[in-house]
């Protein structure tokens, strides 16, 4: 869509004043806070142009305007000043990195909260793997003579334990084979691989002690499929309430749907391929489904090495401060998760 000029600066003014305010603007207060030698009347055939155009509505209660989707899709696409994070966002971010070098999923839910909170909408992220997760290495504890600790390290560095028990005494010699066993044989195998002739072989490695075998398999297929599983993280649902945007009740019921079905959340994000290097700005019912109209979604997608993928986001009104959010999740994204990703490469 082509503007000239006067119309993208009232364009922008509009947009920057009603995500601010969120009260609709008027030619009046366009005129005296623009800096522009231009009048009212002007400002209004300009705004009227705009209507027309799709970029700006007119609440039937106020002679002012807001903006429509397409109106927050120019600003965002050609419009809006970079954000710029300050110096105590930078270090709170960092921080996260510097006390959390642990696991990726600590990492992740300390962003997702700090997110939340710098930004006072609600945040959401979620990772997943590509390759098929394995148990990496068996240790065992002995308990008693009847049972033991079972002590999976799984690919992604998790600890998994299981308690076994077992109908024929053991003793550290017992157990020591039975783990020698276990890591022969089932160690970096995936789930679907898994078969009954590596069964048997352990079973005639055994002996009497192979009656605990079915057990034990089934526990090693539980932690790998809760490895593989999508999880999802969510921050500052309660955010959503401080915005009169929402005092709809059954929006508000609808994107909290969404956020509580993670089928409902991911199918969306999917359908959606990002607009530039992961990213994506899906406003209001331009982008999104029946019942979002007054929502914004703006989320970040992430790959961790060859294995690791997933998504930050946030969700909020409309009139969401787009260029704050994005500069906050691409500073996320490219540096903070770089960090974890190396961290995360060095323990496999």
């Amino acid at each position: 869509m082509d503007l000239n000029e006067r119309k993208k600066r009232i364009l922008k003014s509009i947009v920057d004043t009603y995500i601010s305010s969120g009260e609709p603007v008027g030619s009046k207060y366009l005129s005296n806070s623009m800096g522009m030698n231009i009048s009212s009347a002007t400002i209004r055939n300009e705004m009227s142009e705009l209507e027309r155009l799709g970029l700006l509505e007119q609440p039937h209660t106020s002679a002012g305007r807001v903006p429509s989707s397409s109106g927050y899709r120019v600003y965002v696409e050609n419009l809006m000043n970079d954000y710029y994070l300050s110096l105590e966002e930078i270090s709170v971010l960092n921080e996260i990195m510097n006390s959390k070098i642990k696991r990726l999923n600590t990492v992740v839910e300390d962003i997702t909260s700090v997110l939340s909170e710098m930004t006072d909408y609600t945040a959401f992220a979620y990772t997943t793997k590509r390759a098929a997760s394995t148990v990496k290495r068996f240790e065992g504890v002995f308990l008693s003579p009847n049972s033991f600790l079972l002590v999976m390290v799984t690919s992604a560095d998790n600890v998994k334990t299981q308690k076994v028990k077992t109908d024929y005494p053991i003793n550290a010699d017992v157990l020591n084979t039975l783990i020698r066993v276990l890591n022969e044989n089932l160690a970096g195998v995936p789930a679907d691989s898994i078969s009954m002739e590596a069964f048997y072989k352990m079973q005639d490695k055994l002996g009497v002690y192979s009656d605990i075998l079915a057990g034990i398999i089934k526990s090693v297929i539980a932690v790998i499929r809760e490895e593989e599983e999508c999880k999802v993280y969510l921050d500052g649902m309660s955010n959503l309430l401080k915005y009169p945007d929402f005092s709809d009740i059954e929006k508000t019921r609808t994107i909290l749907s969404l956020l509580e079905e993670k089928e409902t959340l991911l199918s969306l994000i999917n359908e959606n391929s990002g607009d530039r290097d992961g990213l994506n700005v899906l406003i209001g019912d331009n982008s999104l489904r029946q019942g979002l109209d007054s929502t914004s979604v703006v989320y970040h997608k992430f790959n961790l090495g060859d294995n690791v993928t997933g998504v930050f986001g946030l969700i909020g009104p409309q009139r969401m401060d787009y260029s704050g959010v994005i500069a906050r999740l691409e500073y996320v994204v490219k540096n903070l998760l770089g960090e974890a990703a190396n961290d995360d490469n060095n323990k496999s």
